[in-house]
């Protein structure tokens, strides 16, 4: 293999250059970070990741322990930790036991001999944190179970083992259960030992309607038949893990002569189960998420780990909650065309099995559509509406009918949904009308790669003497643009900085209004009064035409197609809702899943978004309309919907790790929600419309950025436009 001094010669440059550049230091000119890249790919050289981590005086490999990832929790777990870690560029050793503690011992010295710098366990050993202890004296580590002796740098990560097996058996009382089988990892392991004595509480061992049975993971198939020895014949039996039920029904298909039992096993948490098979949820991929930020604190930081981490069980889900139903089960619903409404027409054979209610969806293909039917007479026809957030002043009285006139646990169903989202996707004028659908704000999304290149990033600081991060402001980003973009800097991967919205009239205005509100402009003053023509307003047209110019200049005439600029690999940076954000990663022609990164939008004043759903005033079953908001907001509901690419407001949606994974941006939009603005209502004019100040906007912004006239003219115009439409009030 070459060696550092081989790159060094091929490439002109001393061997401290070869050695910075391979470690990532920044301080090495572009055209020396491309001579020795370009002489270490001729020369074949492999950067050797351990040998990097000593030279740099520190390992950098974890060594994670577990029974085997045949187990489905180890591999979430063990999913999680190798992604997370990989990403601070730390390497991942993976030991499989098969919970033989002949070979955990070997495996554990294997690791430690490697160099590793933390360890990760689910052991097998008795007394297991002694003699990790005992041979590994300096290393930080972590045991994957609830509770156990307090060591110095030793963390407890777990679920509460007790409060599981006391809920099954709970669940299993309520339901009658006669006869239930119960298989578990040995019983002297601490975790199990917590769980049966949590089912004992219920169920005691003496209780004759109970068979306990307890055995290693690697026997778990032969042990299985012993519940079948006498031709026994269980409602249900309880399973430890996926592993032992396989086990298990293998069992009774050979030698069971009575019918499959119900089964009721703890599984990782997920974004969908089956709704008829109840399940024991725990989210073991948060548990890793918190286990690798805690030793990443511990490793990088020197912060001391936590003595336990225990995370809340998230248990049985809740069945959709029984609402008394009128003879009506049919609902007329009137929407438009959107990932969420995609999401919820796939789920409406489950609305109509668990609760009998039959949607009828009318989808318009855009929002003016879904406005001039409630314009018109012809919304009295539905049952349920799906407006725009921004829509609640101008149309919510017309529409909706007041919560409160509406016998419903109103306070209950909006206890679901996170926090931030309830005043503003509630009310309009101080009356609450209707509950969140699928609440959106901007997020700036961008190029994860090409930020980290090394290459780049150093080109960007020659150029402007700073660092190539995420936009902070406006100005930031247009630089970056510029940057990014091709027939500018012929060196860019990529051949555009930007994607622009252009071409509708929600579009515009919404790549506009954070640019105004950056610069601490207003549409509307402290009266009430449209104000477009102000210097403010000025400069963030300016800056809307100049990050135009740094686009494809398509004239786009919806959000998913502008994403598709994005999506297909040919910009670096957008900025848009993340109520369609899902297109990004759903698009088949999308090249750029693993290298996308997201942050608050430039200026960190972002708009609300998305949509609300309310019950019309002329709905005639509007408990009916109940039970379709108590399915909607349901804990088997909430989370399919927002992988299905809607945007579930619940909590349970976004606390979901599968989720999370899938579209990652959301812990950064809930982050963002706070802050973000809802556009405001005037009360200075008769007829104010949200939407018709944005038709206006929009047509005179667009005028500017495609250079039909100069940004002053459009915002002269924009002013006119409004005073002449929009009527005062005439005081009496």
């Amino acid at each position: 293999m070459p060696t550092i001094k081989d790159i060094a010669r091929e490439a002109g440059v001393s061997h401290g250059t070869v050695s910075n550049v391979i470690n990532g230091r920044g301080n090495v000119s572009v055209e020396k970070i491309q001579l020795v890249w370009q002489a270490a790919e001729k020369l074949g050289y492999q950067v050797n990741a351990r040998a990097q981590s000593l030279r740099q005086g520190r390992s950098r490999s974890i060594a994670v322990i577990l029974p085997g990832i045949e187990f489905e929790h180890c591999a979430a777990m063990y999913e999680v930790i190798q992604s997370e870690f990989i990403q601070f560029g730390y390497s991942v050793q993976l030991y499989s036991t098969r919970s033989l503690e002949t070979t955990e011992e070997e495996l554990l010295a294997k690791a430690l001999s490697s160099g590793v710098s933390a360890i990760i366990t689910s052991s097998c050993l008795p007394d297991a944190a002694a003699y990790y202890r005992g041979k590994a004296a300096d290393l930080p580590i972590v045991f994957l179970q609830g509770e156990g002796p307090g060591l110095s740098d030793v963390m407890y990560a777990g679920f509460d083992t007790e409060q599981a097996g006391k809920e099954i058996a709970q669940y299993l009382r309520n339901r009658n259960a006669a006869s239930i089988g119960v298989l578990t990892d040995t019983a002297s392991q601490p975790d199990t030992e917590r769980f049966l004595r949590g089912f004992q509480s219920v169920y005691p061992q003496s209780s004759m309607s109970v068979h306990f049975l307890d055995c290693s993971n690697y026997q778990a198939d032969l042990r299985a038949f012993e519940f079948y020895n006498e031709d026994a014949a269980f409602d249900y039996i309880v399973c430890a893990d996926r592993r032992r039920e396989g086990a298990v029904r293998a069992a009774c298909a050979y030698a069971g002569r009575s019918p499959m039992p119900h089964f009721i096993t703890i599984v990782p948490r997920a974004a969908a189960t089956e709704p008829d098979i109840p399940v024991y949820e725990l989210d073991y991929k948060r548990l890793a998420h918190k286990v690798v930020r805690h030793l990443l604190e511990r490793l990088e930081e020197r912060k001391p780990l936590p003595e336990t981490l225990g995370l809340p069980n998230n248990g049985f889900r809740g069945d959709i909650a029984a609402v008394p139903l009128p003879v009506a089960r049919k609902l007329r619903m009137l929407t438009m065309a959107s990932p969420s409404t995609a999401a919820l027409a796939r789920l409406t054979p489950h609305l109509e099995k668990s609760t009998g209610i039959r949607l009828e969806l009318t989808v318009l293909p855009a929002l003016r559509d879904v406005y001039d039917v409630i314009q018109s007479d012809l919304y009295e026809q539905y049952d349920l509406i799906r407006m725009d957030v921004a829509w609640l002043d101008e149309l919510a009285d017309k529409v909706y009918r007041p919560l409160e006139e509406i016998p419903f646990q109103w306070d209950e169903l909006l206890c679901q949904i996170v926090p931030e989202l309830r005043d503003n996707y509630s009310a309009a004028h101080g009356v609450r009308c209707c509950v969140p659908y699928d609440p959106s704000t901007q997020l700036l999304f961008y190029r994860r790669d090409l930020f980290a290149d090394p290459t780049y990033k150093r080109m960007y600081f020659e150029r402007f003497r700073e660092e190539l991060v995420p936009p902070k402001t406006f100005a930031d980003y247009n630089r970056i643009a510029g940057f990014f973009t091709r027939s500018l800097n012929p060196a860019s991967p990529v051949q555009y900085g930007s994607t622009a919205a252009i071409g509708n009239v929600g579009m515009s205005p919404s790549e506009f209004m954070p640019r105004l509100f950056e610069e601490g402009g207003k549409l509307l003053n402290g009266l009430g009064r449209i104000t477009l023509d102000t210097p403010e307003a000025l400069r963030a047209l300016k800056n809307y035409q100049e990050t135009y110019q740094y686009s494809d200049k398509t004239v786009y005439d919806f959000w998913k197609n502008v994403l598709e600029g994005f999506a297909d690999g040919s910009a670096a940076m957008t900025v848009v809702f993340i109520n369609y954000a899902s297109h990004i990663l759903n698009l088949k022609m999308s090249s750029i899943a693993g290298k996308l990164g997201f942050a608050p939008v430039p200026g960190g004043r972002p708009l609300l978004g998305g949509g609300v759903i309310g019950i019309t005033r002329s709905c005639s079953a509007p408990e009916t309309a109940c039970a379709f908001l108590s399915w909607l907001y349901s804990d088997l509901v909430a989370p399919v919907f927002t992988m299905l690419g809607g945007l579930s407001p619940c909590r349970s949606a976004y606390s979901n790790r599968d989720i999370n994974e899938m579209y990652p941006w959301l812990s950064a939009a809930r982050r963002s929600f706070p802050s973000a603005q809802r556009r405001g209502n005037s009360g200075f004019y008769q007829n104010f419309s949200e939407l018709r100040l944005e038709d206006i906007l929009a047509a005179q912004i667009q005028r500017a950025v495609l250079g039909v006239c100069k940004a002053e003219e459009a915002l002269r115009h924009a002013q006119e436009s409004c005073e002449k439409y929009f009527r005062p009030w005439i005081p009496d």
